[in-house]
């Protein structure tokens, strides 16, 4: 098997479709043709009939390759969740594994979305020029939307509505670019499938992750979580530009190479197919983070998180609750979103160490306050809330502070802006001078993703100085509390002077 596939393959810039099926160098496959059994056998199986070599390695830490995706998708029984670089072959592997799955786990339906219009036709473009060079798999004329194939397969390409994806039974549903999806089409998603006699009823997601606080985030997110809510039972495989690119060789100094500070090397072990010059030309035209989100997976665009500032190799940090500091609770109210209580220590040095949360949503401000009790270790010197808790509710007539007070919870609140609030903790992520003061224990697993996610609305999308909520701002916002009331420095005025 070759080590590179040709920069003319259409995994870099795909031709039209008409002369798609040129652009492959594959043999006539048989009628009677076995299925792999081996991914070695899988990975020459698609070079020899569909001419694409798989970089079957991976080069960075924690990676995977493409070719780890095609075996999982072929020789599996699980929902997949691909995350991969821009460029990076999701699009073509998702034509291989569709018609992977209608020719050996026949007959089976398979449905292929896309996040947007273009997207679908591009991934059915593929399909379509894999089959139009295998004619004799095809049972009928195929048309724009729908193949069937001999065996009783049928491959259809759906638009991105509820209406498409609702009233829909079948094995497979492999979405392209889930990041642009609409929430409640993916919701109808879930429902879609059915396993039978030939293959077990599946999704597979592949998307660039750019978007801060879309649905890839959070779907990667669940996957890698380790709370009690468990993963989200998708299996994650993630690639990146160094798992892709083409072979560097000896005619190139890393001296002299734009891509050195990221590459260090990698690139003499690839084995991929995305031509080093066009990677230098996206870096050069490309801000620092958009080319870590979208060609690195380094997570989604910095340039709109809240905090930039925040490292969790840096500020996450297992720092243990200790008896002799004072201890503070910081709240956020909330019933369909979630109550969300921080424990948070303050050092002699004045460090702040958040050490433990408690995040619940749908019960009553009774059971939050019993379980926020059990949680405490010591001595508790104030519980900082949100201000807005001393409204009264129409239902009960009791405020959530006071409701808080008589189960043993004293509350103390001080109004400010966010903005306010957010500048504070940005100071102790990364103050003008000195260390960071402010770390995170490891457990508090929903805050350090709050941090990572916590975004502004991207350009034309709302007002650009308030952070966009959605679902990370409770725990911010419970921290910040704690900020107001406990950190913002003291102004003595004395005869009109500061």
């Amino acid at each position: 098997m070759s080590d590179l596939i040709s920069n003319q393959n259409p995994l870099v810039s795909p031709p039209p479709y008409e002369d798609l099926a040129e652009n492959y160098p594959r043999e006539d496959m048989p009628p009677d043709v076995h299925p792999p059994e081996t991914p070695e056998q899988l990975a020459s199986f698609i070079e020899k009939y569909f001419g694409v070599c798989v970089p079957a390695r991976p080069l960075c830490p924690h990676h995977d390759s493409p070719l780890e995706y095609l075996t999982a998708s072929f020789f599996g029984q699980e929902d997949l969740l691909v995350w991969a670089n821009r460029g990076g072959g999701k699009t073509l592997l998702a034509a291989v594994a569709t018609i992977l799955d209608a020719l050996f786990h026949a007959p089976t339906r398979i449905r292929v979305l896309g996040g947007s219009f273009d997207q679908s036709d591009r991934l059915a473009e593929y399909i379509r020029a894999f089959l139009n060079a295998q004619p004799q798999l095809i049972a009928a004329k195929a048309t724009r939307t729908r193949v069937h194939l001999v065996g009783g397969s049928d491959i259809q390409m759906l638009a991105q509505s509820q209406r498409a994806v609702r009233g829909q039974h079948v094995q497979k549903i492999r979405c392209d670019e889930v990041d642009l999806f609409d929430a409640e089409v993916w919701t109808a998603v879930q429902f879609a499938t059915r396993s039978d006699s030939s293959a077990r009823g599946s999704i597979e997601v592949l998307s660039t992750l750019h978007r801060p606080g879309g649905l890839m985030q959070k779907l990667v997110e669940a996957s890698t979580a380790t709370d009690s809510s468990g993963p989200s039972g998708y299996r994650l495989i993630r690639w990146c530009l160094w798992e892709v690119i083409e072979r560097c060789d000896s005619s190139r100094r890393c001296e002299q190479c734009p891509l050195s500070d990221d590459c260090k090397g990698i690139a003499r072990e690839a084995s991929g197919f995305y031509p080093i010059d066009d990677a230098i030309t996206v870096k050069s035209r490309s801000s620092r983070p958009a080319w870590e989100a979208e060609m690195l997976c380094k997570g989604p665009h910095r340039e709109f998180q809240v905090f930039a500032e925040f490292d969790p190799s840096i500020h996450v940090e297992p720092l243990e609750f200790r008896r002799e500091w004072p201890t503070y609770r910081a709240i956020d109210f909330g019933y369909r979103s979630p109550l969300v209580c921080l424990w948070v220590q303050l050092t002699p040095g004045g460090r702040v160490h958040v050490v433990d949360e408690y995040v619940k949503a749908r019960e009553p401000i009774s059971r939050h306050a019993v379980e926020i009790l059990k949680r405490d270790r010591g001595e508790v010197a104030m519980t900082y809330v949100d201000p807005a808790g001393r409204q009264r509710e129409s239902t009960s007539g009791a405020a959530c502070t006071e409701m808080l007070a008589a189960a043993g919870i004293p509350c103390v609140s001080r109004a400010s802006t966010i903005s306010e609030g957010l500048e504070l903790v940005r100071s102790a992520l990364a103050p003008a001078r000195g260390e960071p003061t402010l770390a995170i224990h490891p457990r508090c697993v929903k805050l350090i993703e709050a941090f990572g996610s916590y975004h502004y609305g991207e350009p034309g999308k709302g007002d650009p100085n308030k952070p966009i909520k959605d679902g990370p701002d409770h725990l911010i916002d419970a921290l910040r509390y704690f900020f107001i009331n406990r950190m913002r420095p003291k102004i003595s005025v004395t005869r009109g002077r500061y």
